[in-house]
């Protein structure tokens, strides 16, 4: 038997529009994970005189320590699930090494 899980994180606004979210499958197998981060939905915060939508700006910054907490995170998930199927949960962390 298996263990698989699909973990997810949502970054919203104060007015809880989600900004993005990061996800991403934990299967056990061994190999490092793989996060993908999508955009939310954009939600007009105001308009402008002429009727353009206003945006709110997403820092790439707070994309980026948030990915890498993430990534952290399921890094930890997919040792501890490749440990229980019996695998070695060190090659986790090297892409590629899972097949070693």
């Amino acid at each position: 038997m298996s263990t698989t899980a699909y973990i997810k994180n949502e970054v919203a606004d104060s007015n809880n529009n989600i900004l993005y979210s990061i996800h991403a499958t934990i299967s056990g197998d061994g190999a490092t994970p793989m996060i993908k981060t999508m955009m939310g939905s954009k939600v007009p915060v105001g308009y402008a005189d002429d009727g353009m939508p206003i945006y709110q700006e997403i820092d790439e910054k707070d994309v980026q320590i948030e990915e890498q907490k993430f990534m952290a995170l399921s890094i930890k998930l997919q040792k501890a699930f490749s440990e229980y199927n019996g695998l070695n949960p060190d090659v986790v962390n090297m892409i590629g090494d899972e097949s070693k």
